[in-house]
C-alpha cells in the first residue's frame, strides 16, 4: 500500500511539473505575440509600406541652345501622348481582348498580317461565337512550315514535363486546318483575360476612334511591346501614341473621353527650328532607354518615365548640362505590382543652356553655297562635301556644314527615316566637316612653302622651270598643266599657278623634314580640340587609326617627299583642320583652338559663364615667308589666272588656294575638289575651308560656290550695301 501511495505522489509531482512548464511556455509565447502584434506593429507597417512604395524618375525639360546672336537652335516643346493606365485594366474580362491577344500571338509566329480584321473579330464574336474564326486562309508552304515550328516551340513542355502546353482556342494536334489557321473562340470563354489583352483591346478602340478603321500593321504599339511594359514598367503609364498634334488631341477628347484607363500625358520633347542646317553640329536626341534606370547618389529610382537623351553632336557631348535634374514620383503598388495610389511628387529642374559661336545666317549661306548645283558638276544626286567658316582673330566657328544633310526633327520622330539614313551609301549622318578624311591636294602647298621658307629663307629667290613633268628615276611625276608652266617660276607664282613640278624640285632639294615640321606646327595629324572625344559614327570614312587624319613622320623615298609637297600620298586632313590653316595664315601664325561654345550656364536662372578663347600655339614664321605665301594666295583669286577669279566679290580683296586631290583607282578618275580662303585680305574676318567630293577641279567646282558664300556674307555683315537679289 505504501509503495502504491508513494508512486501516486511521485506521479502527481511530475504532472504538476509538466503543467508548470506548459504555463510558462504559454506565458513566453503570449509575451512574444504581444511584442509582435503590438510593440512591433509600427515597424512591420513601415517595412510593408517601404516594400510597396516605388520611386519613378520624371524627366526634366532640356536646356536651350542659341546661336551667337540669341537665335534659338534647339528648343524644348511639350510632347503630348495618349497614356494607358494598365492598373485599371487588370480585372475586366473581354472575349474580344482574349481573341485579339491570341491573333497577335499567331501573327508573331506566322510573320504575315492576319486575314482577319478587328471588325471581323467583333462581328464573329457577336453573331457566331461558337464557330471557328479563320485567322489565316491559304497559307503558303513556307508560312505553314514557319507556323508549325513556332507552334511547336510555343507549346513545348516545360523542363521535366512530358505533356505539351495546350493553348485554349487552338488544336494541339492539328494547328493547320485546310491550309489555314482557325481559333475556336468558344474555348476562350473560361480563359482568364490578361492585362496585356485588355490593354491591346483598348489600343484598338482608341485607334479606331481616331482613324475610323484599324489597320493592324499601323498600330502604334503591339502585343509584345505591351507585355514588355507590363513586365518591366508596370507602375508607369504606357505611352502608346506620342507627339500628337492639336487636331488629334481634340479628336481624342471628342471620341475617347468615355473610355477608362486612358488620358493625355505630357513629356518634354525637342525641336530644331533650323532643321537640317545644323543637324551634324547640334546632333539630336532620342528616347532614353527603358527599364530600371541607374541609381543616383543617395536616391534609388525603381522606374523611369521615358524621357529624351542627347545622342550625337552637342546634344550628346553636353547632355549632362542640358538634361537638367530629374524629379520623382512616389507611388504605392498593390500585391501584383500595379500602381495603387500616388503619394508624393518632386518636380524636376530644367537643364542648362548653351550659346554657340555659330551665326545662324552665315550657316544658312554656307549650306546654300555647298548644296547648290552647277552645270559643270559631274555628279548626280546630293552634293557630298563640307564648309567651315572661322573667325581668324579668335578661332570662333561661325559656320560648319556637312552634306548630304538630314533632318533631326524627322530623325527623332520616324524609325523608318532612321533606317533609310543608316542604309544610305552617301552616309548623310557623317559630319564631314570634322570627321571627313581627305587628301588636301594643292591646298597644302602654302604649308609646304612656309616650311621651306622658314628653314631656307633663300628659297624666296629660287626659280624653277616646269616642262609639265619631273623624272624621279624612271618614274614620271606630272604637273596638272600638261605642257608645263614655262621657265623661271618663283615660289609666289608657283602658288598662283599651283605648279606641281616646282614643288617636286623644292621637296627634293630641301628634303621632307621642313615641310613635315611646319605641317605638324599647323596641327595636322593631331586632335583639334573642337569635341572632347571622337563620336561613334556611321559611314565608312572613319577608322580608329586615322580619326585625326594622318601626317606621316617619314617619307618613302623621294616620291614620298614629292607627294607630301602637293598634298597627296598618305597625308589626310579634315576640312576643319584646313580652315584652321587658312585662319593661321591670315592672322600671322596664331593657331587658335576652334571655339564652338561661346558661353554656358548650368542653371537657366543664373548668368552665363564665358568660355574663353584658347590658343594652341604661336607658330614662328618669318615675315618674308608669310608675305610670299599670302601674296601667292592673293594672286590665286585676284591675279590674272582664270582658275579662281570667279571668287571675286566687287572690290573686296580675297586670298585663296584651290586644290584637287585624286583618290581611288586611277582609271575611275575620282577627285575631291578644295579651296581654302580668307578675306578681307588686309584685315581678315573670315577664314574658310570648302570641299566638294567628286568634282572637276577646285577652280571649276568650288570657286563659284565660294563666290556665292562670300557675296552673301559681305552683304549680311554690311560690307556691301546693296541687297542680294
Amino acid at each position: 500500500m505504501k509503495v502504491r501511495q508513494q508512486k501516486r505522489a511521485s506521479s502527481n509531482h511530475v504532472i504538476w511539473a509538466v503543467f508548470g512548464l506548459m504555463v510558462f511556455a504559454m506565458g513566453v509565447l503570449a509575451t512574444n505575440l504581444w511584442k509582435l502584434q503590438v510593440r512591433a506593429k509600427g515597424s512591420f507597417d513601415d517595412q510593408l509600406f517601404k516594400q510597396s512604395v516605388r520611386r519613378i524618375r520624371l524627366p526634366a525639360v532640356r536646356g536651350m541652345i542659341y546661336d551667337r546672336n540669341g537665335a534659338v537652335l534647339a528648343d524644348s516643346v511639350p510632347n503630348y501622348c495618349i497614356a494607358i493606365y494598365t492598373e485599371e485594366l487588370y480585372a475586366p474580362k473581354s472575349m474580344v481582348a482574349k481573341t485579339l491577344e491570341l491573333v497577335h500571338e499567331i501573327w508573331l509566329r506566322v510573320g504575315r498580317k492576319p486575314d482577319v480584321s478587328y471588325n471581323d473579330i467583333k462581328r464573329h464574336l457577336h453573331f457566331a461565337p461558337d464557330k471557328p474564326l479563320a485567322v489565316y486562309k491559304n497559307l503558303t508552304p513556307d508560312e505553314i512550315r514557319k507556323w508549325r515550328i513556332g507552334f511547336e516551340q510555343w507549346t513545348a513542355p516545360p523542363k521535366g514535363w512530358n505533356k505539351r502546353y495546350e493553348v485554349p482556342g487552338l488544336e494541339l494536334k492539328n494547328p493547320v486546318v485546310d491550309g489555314g489557321i482557325v481559333i475556336h473562340t468558344a474555348e476562350l470563354e473560361e480563359r482568364a483575360t490578361s492585362t496585356a489583352a485588355n490593354t491591346l483591346e483598348l489600343v484598338y478602340k482608341i485607334h479606331e476612334r481616331l482613324h475610323g478603321r484599324v489597320d493592324m500593321e499601323k498600330l502604334p504599339i503591339g502585343l509584345q511591346a505591351i507585355k514588355r511594359h507590363i513586365n518591366s514598367q508596370r507602375p508607369v503609364p504606357l505611352l502608346a501614341w506620342k507627339r500628337l498634334d492639336q487636331k488629334t488631341i481634340a479628336k481624342w477628347a471628342d471620341t475617347c473621353s468615355d473610355l477608362t484607363a486612358t488620358d493625355i500625358y505630357c513629356l518634354p520633347d525637342r525641336t530644331y527650328p533650323e532643321g537640317e542646317n545644323l543637324a551634324h553640329l547640334i546632333g539630336f536626341t532620342r528616347e532614353a532607354d527603358t527599364g530600371k534606370p541607374d541609381e543616383q547618389p543617395g536616391e534609388q529610382f525603381h522606374f523611369d518615365v521615358r524621357g529624351i537623351k542627347g545622342k550625337k553632336g552637342l546634344e550628346g557631348l553636353y547632355n549632362e548640362l542640358l538634361e537638367g535634374e530629374p524629379g520623382y514620383q512616389l507611388v504605392q503598388i498593390d500585391a501584383d505590382g500595379f500602381r495603387h495610389r500616388d503619394l508624393q511628387t518632386l518636380p524636376s529642374r530644367p537643364g542648362g543652356d548653351l550659346q554657340l559661336t555659330i551665326d545662324r545666317s552665315i550657316q544658312q549661306f554656307a549650306k546654300e553655297a555647298l548644296t547648290m548645283h552647277l552645270d559643270t558638276d559631274p555628279f548626280e544626286g546630293p552634293v557630298k562635301g563640307a564648309v567651315v567658316v572661322l573667325d581668324p582673330n579668335n578661332g570662333d566657328v561661325l559656320a560648319m556644314v556637312s552634306s548630304p544633310l538630314f533632318d533631326p526633327n524627322e530623325y527623332m520622330a520616324s524609325s523608318e527615316y532612321v533606317q533609310k539614313l543608316m542604309t544610305d551609301t552617301n552616309a548623310p549622318t557623317l559630319n564631314r566637316a570634322v570627321y571627313g578624311q581627305y587628301a588636301p591636294g594643292s591646298t597644302f602647298k602654302p604649308i609646304a612653302c612656309l616650311g621651306v621658307l622658314r628653314e631656307h629663307p633663300e628659297y624666296a629667290d629660287v626659280h624653277h622651270d616646269c616642262p609639265g613633268y619631273h623624272m624621279i628615276g624612271k618614274r614620271k611625276m606630272r604637273c596638272h598643266a600638261r605642257y608645263g608652266h614655262g621657265d623661271d617660276l618663283s615660289i609666289r607664282q608657283t602658288l598662283e599657278k599651283s605648279c606641281n613640278v616646282y614643288m617636286f624640285k623644292m621637296a627634293i632639294e630641301v628634303g621632307y623634314e621642313p615641310i613635315y615640321r611646319m605641317a605638324k606646327d599647323f596641327g595636322l595629324g593631331q586632335p583639334v580640340g573642337l569635341f572632347p572625344d571622337v563620336e561613334d559614327l556611321s559611314g565608312t570614312f572613319m577608322t580608329k587609326g586615322n580619326k585625326y587624319g594622318n601626317l606621316p613622320e617619314k617619307a618613302v623615298g623621294l616620291a614620298g617627299a614629292c607627294n607630301l609637297s602637293i598634298g597627296q600620298g598618305e597625308l589626310i586632313v579634315a576640312p576643319l583642320q584646313m580652315a584652321m590653316v587658312a585662319a593661321t595664315i591670315a592672322n600671322g601664325g596664331h593657331l587658335y583652338r576652334p571655339r564652338l561654345i561661346k558661353k554656358f550656364r548650368f542653371d537657366p536662372e543664373r548668368p552665363y559663364d564665358p568660355n574663353p578663347t584658347s590658343k594652341i600655339r604661336y607658330i614662328p614664321i618669318p615675315d618674308e615667308a608669310l608675305a610670299q605665301v599670302r601674296g601667292g594666295m592673293h594672286d590665286v583669286v585676284m591675279g590674272g589666272e582664270e582658275a579662281a577669279k570667279c571668287v571675286q566679290v566687287d572690290d573686296i580683296i580675297i586670298a585663296g588656294k584651290t586644290g584637287t586631290a585624286e583618290y581611288g583607282p586611277k582609271e575611275l578618275g575620282k577627285k575631291n575638289t578644295w579651296m581654302i580662303s580668307y578675306a578681307p585680305f588686309h584685315f581678315p574676318r573670315y577664314a574658310i575651308a570648302f570641299i566638294v567630293q567628286d568634282g572637276v577641279y577646285g577652280g571649276t567646282t568650288v570657286a563659284p560656290r565660294l563666290h556665292e558664300l562670300y557675296s552673301k556674307i559681305f552683304h549680311y555683315d554690311g560690307t556691301l550695301k546693296e541687297e542680294v537679289l
